[in-house]
């Protein structure tokens, strides 16, 4: 109890802290929250938002009957049948779209929550919309740099399923088969309000992190921490690539856009941008955990999670970057 009231004290004063900042440099973060918008509305908005309607209408409609890749997907990862599907939309519309298929899971009773934890670990992932489109060809200019991000990502996702699929079920696994009892209408106006709900989470998600970074730039914090890893390693003409890596901890598309802007070779690009979005960043999570509220998984558990996609995700592009680009 003492260190839950330790801990509420130490966010209030931080709130506290930002809100202060705010009031003192009032231009400088509201521009920081019109670019949050920017990136939202012209990068996030126009991909997420129709695949969240047309996936929460699927998962509404679907019975999610075992074939034989799914049932040879359940054994490999002790996932129920219909791990592979979600797996596969999950992939196909990027972040955050895994944890939210998995919260509507959970609601319509689909999978209990130690099962949604479990699918987390493999269905956390970037699409290849944004790693292909946005990473590799707008930022990177490069296909080639695109594809071995994805590829690594998908293979980093799998591997980091198999880490944790130790754990048992709570029950035993079923196929579920039962029908909407809701209209059509009824069923796509429901889809529709709420994926507006969560594209409008998703935009207040990277407009806090995008604040966030902000505020450690201007108070020096980033700069402070890159020039001493700098300096212990020796490299101080890395000190860019080290500042814009801790950026994308935070909100991975804006610190690409700065790796991007650094002199290092498209190869080291493509391996730290590997590694951060495998990771997700600080924003990603958040998105994923305003989703998975309700089932109470340990905020610990999906970051541990996403920490070890991202290690994994370093390791498998470093020797693919090298030998393709």
């Amino acid at each position: 109890m003492i260190k839950l009231l330790k801990s509420n004290k130490i966010f209030i004063l931080l709130i506290l802290f930002l809100c202060i900042i705010f009031i003192l440099n009032p231009k400088i973060y509201s521009e920081s929250v019109l670019s949050a918008i920017s990136v939202w509305a012209i990068k996030v908005l126009p991909v997420l938002f129709p695949f969240f309607i047309f996936t929460r209408i699927i998962v509404n409609l679907a019975t999610f009957e075992a074939g034989k890749l799914d049932k040879y997907f359940n054994k490999l990862y002790r996932v129920p049948s219909f791990g592979l599907k979600i797996f596969l939309l999950s992939l196909i519309s990027g972040y955050p779209m895994g944890a939210k298929l998995i919260c509507s899971l959970n609601e319509q009773g689909k999978i209990q929550s130690k099962e949604a934890e479990k699918m987390m670990s493999f269905c956390s992932i970037s699409g290849p919309m944004f790693i292909i489109g946005t990473v590799g060809v707008n930022i990177f200019l490069s296909y080639k740099a695109g594809l071995i991000i994805l590829i690594a990502n998908i293979l980093s996702a799998l591997i980091n399923g198999l880490i944790y699929r130790k754990d048992k079920f709570l029950q035993k696994d079923q196929l579920y088969s039962g029908k909407n009892k809701n209209n059509n209408s009824d069923l796509i106006s429901n889809a529709v309000y709420d994926s507006t709900i969560s594209i409008l989470l998703v935009c207040a998600y990277m407009v806090l992190s995008f604040l966030l970074i902000d505020v450690l730039l201007n108070i020096r914090l980033i700069d402070n921490i890159a020039k001493g890893i700098s300096t212990i390693f020796n490299c101080p003409q890395n000190f860019g690539a080290i500042k814009s890596s801790i950026i994308g901890l935070f909100e991975i598309t804006r610190g690409i856009i700065e790796l991007n802007n650094t002199s290092i070779s498209l190869t080291i690009k493509t391996i730290i941008a590997s590694g951060l979005i495998g990771f997700g960043g600080v924003s990603i999570i958040l998105q994923s955990l305003s989703f998975l509220g309700k089932l109470n998984i340990p905020a610990r558990t999906i970051l541990k999670q996403k920490l070890t996609q991202g290690l994994i995700c370093l390791i498998v592009t470093t020797p693919l970057a090298i030998i393709f680009i």
